[in-house]
């Protein structure tokens, strides 16, 4: 099974263009490389000393592919494909080696964004510090808000980055000009509850989705207004809703649909916002979901018990 069973939960999610190669980083301080055609996980990414708040890859992902880890150790771990790397290679000679390690941030890391020209990323940290550092490790950008830092997420157009606030807001930045240039109430109002979880842009960059654990919220960034929102209450039956919680939000390569997790997977058309599914998606809670593959074909959901669930639509 994927990470260690004495300390189960995966927090991270990232799926290769294939869809065959899934990257989860756990609580139990690895990345893993789990392959679905194989069904084994390929390689364990070990060097960091607390859980793996973020593992992103570089490049779309693959065998030959880079691969940037965060952690609550307070660091960024840049890992390099090893010369062995390949489709038809024995399992034991798959692996990644660690290239470079980035101590930039001074508290635990909360999210890795790679930019989309795969030649530059983000890291940022739960103090309210964020920079920019090129895929050899050196650090190019840093500044800092003034809000702690719960999730960052690169615009299509590579020139503003989304960030999620642990005190309720989201901020779009201008990353060359360190500028916020616009700030989202996501949840501010919600007392013990207002940590945005969840962030990513639609693929032509104009909706925003943002998650917080009593509202889902897609906002629109030409108008800087919701476009359209979800409580627990609109969508959660009422026996679960005092322990659901929304956690994570992925929109499809092609900007058409939405998925979204609360005590089930839902799935949305973007146009009209209509539901399309609610999926189960196990007992405990899930903190990442992922679209499979260069069409989106399934959706993936990572959970707290080390297990992704993949799901394909209904052939007719």
């Amino acid at each position: 099974s994927l990470h260690s069973s004495t300390k189960p939960g995966i927090f991270s999610l990232d799926l290769d263009r294939s869809g065959d190669l899934a990257l989860t980083g756990g609580l139990d301080n690895h990345a893993e490389v789990y392959s679905r055609s194989r069904d084994q996980t390929l390689a364990t990414l070990k060097g960091h000393t607390k859980k793996v708040t973020a593992a992103v890859w570089v490049g779309g992902g693959g065998l030959d592919q880079r691969i940037i880890t965060g952690s609550a150790d307070k660091s960024v771990r840049i890992w390099a494909p090893k010369a062995g790397n390949a489709d038809d290679a024995n399992v034991r000679s798959i692996g990644w080696t660690k290239a470079s390690i980035i101590k930039h941030h001074a508290a635990e890391i909360a999210g890795v964004a790679v930019h989309p020209c795969n030649e530059y990323f983000a890291s940022a940290a739960v103090d309210g510090s964020w920079a920019i550092h090129s895929m050899d490790g050196t650090t190019l950008i840093a500044d800092t808000i003034d809000s702690p830092i719960s999730k960052i997420a690169f615009h299509p157009d590579g020139m503003f980055l989304g960030i999620g606030t642990g005190d309720g807001f989201a901020k779009i930045l201008d990353v060359k000009q360190k500028q916020v240039l616009a700030t989202l109430d996501v949840s501010s109002s919600n007392e013990g509850a207002a940590d945005v979880n969840g962030l990513h842009f639609s693929e032509n960059g104009y909706y925003f989705i943002t998650t917080s654990p009593r509202e889902a919220a897609v906002w629109d960034l030409r108008k800087q207004k919701k476009a359209h929102a979800w409580t627990l209450d609109d969508l959660v039956p009422e026996d679960s809703r005092e322990v659901a919680q929304f956690t994570a939000a992925r929109f499809d390569v092609s900007g058409k649909y939405l998925a979204l997790v609360a005590d089930r997977l839902y799935m949305f058309k973007v146009k009209g916002w209509s539901q399309l599914a609610a999926l189960p998606a196990g007992d405990l809670p899930v903190h990442a979901v992922a679209w499979s593959g260069e069409t989106s074909s399934a959706v993936v959901a990572a959970a707290m018990d080390n297990s992704l669930r993949y799901f394909s639509p209904a052939q007719e």
